[in-house]
């Protein structure tokens, strides 16, 4: 049975140039016939038309979203286009996010071959524990053990979802209505930053379901590059 990828992003014209090479990087890697959901969150009509006219071998639709401040902050787009995905979604469907700024590394083949072990996966662990980048009251309110907590954080800058599997659905259920609970998501008080102690919203969320599934990590498979920063 042929499998039905949807890959999701969402971008902006900072990261336009970096948006292609991720695309590129997928149209390379998985066969024909895989959409890609794409949030404009602030694409120059110049650009837009530039990915209408030039980036139809990946099926590509494009939806405008006015995003609040609130959603905005908290990446609360990944969870709209991941809705958009479960809308669409057949009993064959694998779901990838990419960040704008990350290429996808690996074929089907091997993509495949890493949902034989597991069928959820973020990006690379981040080389610290949980508790450094993760609001206490999060981790309290979704019950993390103390050694889950002195675990790295997964990240999710990348992520893959099988959506042929029942339990994937259920976490990504689960997952979803924590990211819309803002006591989970973003404690008030809280704000990401890039030294710990700290809070990173959807991404802490996602580590600690993962953990919480029994998915510590990603088994070490580098499935994808992030930061594919273009100097302009």
């Amino acid at each position: 049975m042929t499998i039905n990828y949807i890959i999701g992003t969402a971008t902006t014209s900072t990261y336009f140039l970096e948006t292609q090479q991720m695309l590129y990087s997928v149209n390379k890697l998985l066969p024909e016939g895989f959409k890609v959901i794409l949030c404009d969150n602030g694409l120059e009509e110049r650009q837009r038309n530039i990915l209408k006219n030039n980036f139809g071998f990946c099926n590509l639709e494009i939806f405008e979203r006015s995003l609040s401040a609130y959603e905005r902050k908290n990446y609360l787009f990944k969870n709209i286009v991941l809705r958009k995905c479960l809308e669409i979604a057949n009993e064959n469907t694998i779901y990838i996010w990419l960040d704008a700024k990350t290429m996808l590394k690996y074929n089907e083949k091997l993509i495949l071959d890493m949902l034989e072990i597991q069928p959820i996966y973020g990006h690379i662990v981040f080389p610290e524990p949980e508790y450094l980048w993760t609001d206490k009251r999060t981790m309290d309110l979704l019950q993390l053990n103390e050694e889950d907590r002195q675990t790295f954080q997964i990240q999710a800058s990348a992520m893959l979802f099988d959506l042929r599997k029942e339990e994937t659905l259920e976490f990504v259920d689960k997952y979803l209505q924590l990211c819309e609970t803002e006591e989970v998501i973003a404690p008030i008080g809280s704000s990401k930053g890039f030294t710990p102690p700290t809070h990173r919203q959807d991404q802490s969320v996602f580590s600690c379901c993962m953990k919480k599934m029994g998915y510590y990590t990603n088994n070490n498979k580098m499935w994808a590059i992030m930061h594919n920063t273009i100097h302009k």
